[in-house]
């Protein structure tokens, strides 16, 4: 959710810290927004996702299972 238009970069790292995806780089519009990723390419694993905004940025992990 965003309360003005802003950049925001969402991308994806394999737990050696390459990028491997890059799901959102671009001018967002103020309110709420929503991504699906559907990765084709990638190994079950962990992986981290990184959020960056107007206001800083968040990294949280997450687990992907085929």
């Amino acid at each position: 959710s965003l309360r003005r238009t802003s950049l925001v970069k969402l991308r994806v790292y394999d737990v050696a810290g390459r990028h491997v995806a890059t799901l959102v780089d671009d001018d967002l519009t103020a309110g709420d927004h929503a991504v699906t990723w559907a990765p084709r390419r990638l190994a079950s694993g962990r992986y981290l996702l990184r959020l960056q905004g107007p206001d800083g940025a968040l990294t949280t992990g997450v687990v992907l299972v085929r």
